[in-house]
């Protein structure tokens, strides 16, 4: 949102009396009491307007850096295991959207304002913890930044691998917590960001407790239990020290994709961490989400390949990122498509998974100034630099 300064003047006046019929020298009409009085109440209401803060929640335009100035990789660390860096002149640039909690006066702006987006708190975070979701959200952007280096080495032919991470709680199905879900179901029990550290199972004779360090350890612990079967996890939510946890009992469901198989009831945050050569960071400060991750990975690309990826006039990109190389579809198009345009960058690549209102909006909000693409996956969006001037890049 693009900040104002409202001025506020006031204009002193000379008020005259005239003496006669039934006034009375220097008293002053009837009316300058209520005048006043309204007068204050608009100045009060002005002010409260601009700092009381709303539940509401603003979605705006953000910035369209580039990813080059914020890759880190120690050009001797590359030298040492044979990997040659090559800094391109102009990088892809990766995208935000602006946000933030908004008082009444900034609210009205934001609903007057084409390109900003003003939400409730449960619109914006899907409850009202903001704190939480700004946790997850950081954490959205590490998972990106692991994937986007795993795909870019990948591509080129480069030795990189997934490890899994831990079993945290992503989100919930809606229909799997609908309003008469029992009291043990796991989205009454459980938080999002919750990471499950154990799993006893009551039920069996000798009253296992199974350790869960990765996800793939809670399917194991869960392999010979049944839905309806109770289970005591113990968890620990974002923040808290390992040592601390909570337990809880979570009666298991069966999956939506096999009646006979149980499971705890949430969908798993992707935690998976990238082992690479030599080490690959982004600084992106307290910037949160996974929708860089295609502009992160042909920043890599560009960085770890000779020529320049982006054609003439510059790029822009944003999408999720996946380890097969497909992109997936973000928020805040039609915000983020504006900051482009104000950064000078003519192209801007997006998921082709993205709505066709979302794009028809996204390309009335640049006009002829940025022209957008849509791609389903990284080799869609490498021929499309190729086509208008980029350096073309081989699959290792």
């Amino acid at each position: 949102m693009t900040a104002t300064r409202t001025v506020m003047s006031e204009i002193d006046t000379q008020h005259e009396t005239v003496v006669g019929h039934g006034a009375a020298a220097g008293k002053p009409p009837i009316w300058g009491i209520p005048l006043a009085t309204i007068a204050f109440v608009a100045i009060v209401a002005v002010i409260g307007a601009m700092f009381w803060p709303l539940q509401r929640y603003s979605t705006a335009p953000g910035a369209a850096p580039r990813v080059e100035s914020r890759l880190i990789i120690d050009p001797a660390a590359a030298s040492a295991v044979g990997i040659e860096l090559h800094a391109p002149d102009e990088s892809v640039r990766f995208v935000t959207a602006l946000g933030g909690r908004l008082t009444p006066l900034e609210a009205f702006m934001g609903w007057i304002d084409p390109y900003v987006k003003v939400q409730t708190c449960e619109e914006r975070f899907g409850s009202c913890e903001p704190n939480l979701d700004r946790e997850i959200q950081l954490g959205a952007m590490s998972t990106a930044k692991e994937i986007a280096a795993y795909v870019a080495f990948d591509h080129l032919g480069l030795d990189a691998r997934l490890e899994e991470g831990v079993a945290q709680v992503g989100s919930f199905d809606s229909d799997l917590c609908p309003d008469d879900a029992p009291a043990t179901r796991a989205c009454r029990v459980l938080e999002v960001g919750d990471t499950i550290v154990s799993v006893e199972k009551p039920g069996t004779s000798a009253g296992a407790v199974y350790g869960i360090r990765v996800v793939s350890d809670l399917s194991e612990a869960l392999e010979s239990s049944k839905p309806g079967d109770r289970v005591i996890l113990k968890v620990r939510g974002i923040g808290v020290p390992d040592d601390e946890v909570r337990t809880v009992e979570v009666e298991l469901m069966a999956s939506p994709n096999d009646p006979t198989r149980a499971i705890v009831g949430f969908n798993a945050r992707d935690t998976r961490t990238v082992v690479l050569p030599v080490d690959v960071d982004f600084d992106t400060d307290r910037i949160g989400g996974p929708s860089a991750g295609l502009a992160f990975t042909l920043a890599l690309i560009d960085e770890l390949s000779p020529g320049e990826l982006s054609p003439p006039g510059g790029v822009a990109a944003t999408g999720t990122m996946s380890e097969d190389g497909s992109v997936g579809p973000i928020g805040a198009l039609v915000q983020k498509a504006v900051a482009v345009r104000r950064s000078g960058a003519r192209l801007f690549l997006v998921p082709a998974s993205q709505s066709e209102a979302e794009i028809s909006a996204a390309r009335q909000a640049v006009g002829d100034e940025v022209e957008i693409v849509t791609v389903e996956s990284l080799g869609d969006a490498l021929a499309a630099l190729a086509e208008r001037g980029g350096s073309p890049v081989q699959r290792g």
